[in-house]
């Protein structure tokens, strides 16, 4: 791969990574109930699970898509129906029991969870179609998978220790509340651009 290319899916994989979605929404809510270390496995099942779906779609998953679009209408209904009652769980997240560290998800939810994302498999359609050059072969697949790993997973972190960093002034349960019910919004907002495409 020229390393031109390389550069541009670099800022690409990264700008997809850092920007807000359902990923980094989950992962400030994690960091603030949970703390920045109890919300590392999610951080890793994140970047499994992304980094598997992007080597299934360019490896040729993608292509389902083209031959069933009804595939796409059920991926569609079901990553809704699943943001929706995750919306629901952060908002309903008890308030009493500030003192509950347990994150939100854990790594293998985190993997499975980008199976369902919407915003996961545009970045990945996305980037296989522009920055896999046509007839490239595996090595040139495993280096995007690589640089989605590497770009993405420090993008992730830095929204799990932003979630650590605002614990102490959302500590009282009225702005944990207003905080979980903002969270469950944005999660359901980040459903509409999906429909609309």
């Amino acid at each position: 791969m020229p390393l031109e290319l390389i550069a541009a899916y670099a800022v690409f994989a990264f700008v997809g990574a850092a920007t807000p979605g359902p990923n980094n929404f989950l992962l400030l809510a994690s960091g603030i109930r949970a703390g920045f270390r109890r919300t590392l496995p999610f951080v890793f099942g994140i970047s499994l699970g992304f980094a598997t779906l992007l080597g299934l779609i360019g490896a040729g998953l993608g292509t389902l898509f083209v031959h069933f679009p009804q595939a796409q209408i059920a991926l569609k209904l079901l990553g809704t129906g699943y943001f929706l009652w995750l919306a629901w769980k952060i908002a309903g997240a008890s308030v009493a029991r500030s003192d509950d560290t347990r994150p939100l998800m854990g790594f293998w939810t985190g993997a499975a969870f980008q199976y369902v994302n919407p915003k996961a498999w545009l970045i990945c359609i996305t980037a296989v179609s522009l920055y896999l050059p046509a007839g490239a072969g595996y090595g040139a697949l495993a280096v995007l998978v690589a640089l989605a790993i590497a770009v993405g997973m420090p993008a992730n972190l830095a929204w799990a220790g932003a979630g650590q960093g605002m614990r102490r002034f959302i500590a009282s349960p009225v702005y944990l509340r207003r905080f979980n019910l903002a969270m469950a919004a944005l999660l359901i907002l980040s459903i509409i651009p999906v429909w609309l495409a």
